[in-house]
């Protein structure tokens, strides 16, 4: 039960940094951006490239591995997440 939002938990943990409520944020709010964003402009995109049936399926599903690849972007040019937590 809830996994679909334990792993958004965990997506908005590791992309805004581990221990930092501002990093959690802004990575809550950049994530919604992307989703709703691939959501919404995805399949009129994709009905360039397949038929309207195809893309009307395909866009959402593409929309949310758009989570991952931004979460995997984030992590390959800053490892800590985008605001790491202060230690001392």
């Amino acid at each position: 039960m809830g996994e679909d939002m334990l792993i958004l938990a965990f997506v908005v943990i590791v992309i805004g940094g581990i221990g930092s409520i501002r990093g959690a944020v802004i990575a809550s709010v950049l994530i919604g951006i992307v989703e709703v964003v691939g959501r919404s402009i995805l399949p009129f995109a994709l009905a360039n490239f397949m038929g309207e049936d195809a893309a009307q399926t395909a866009g959402p599903a593409v929309a949310s591995m758009l989570i991952y690849v931004l979460m995997a972007a984030v992590l390959f040019f800053k490892p800590a997440g985008l605001f790491p937590a202060q230690s001392g």
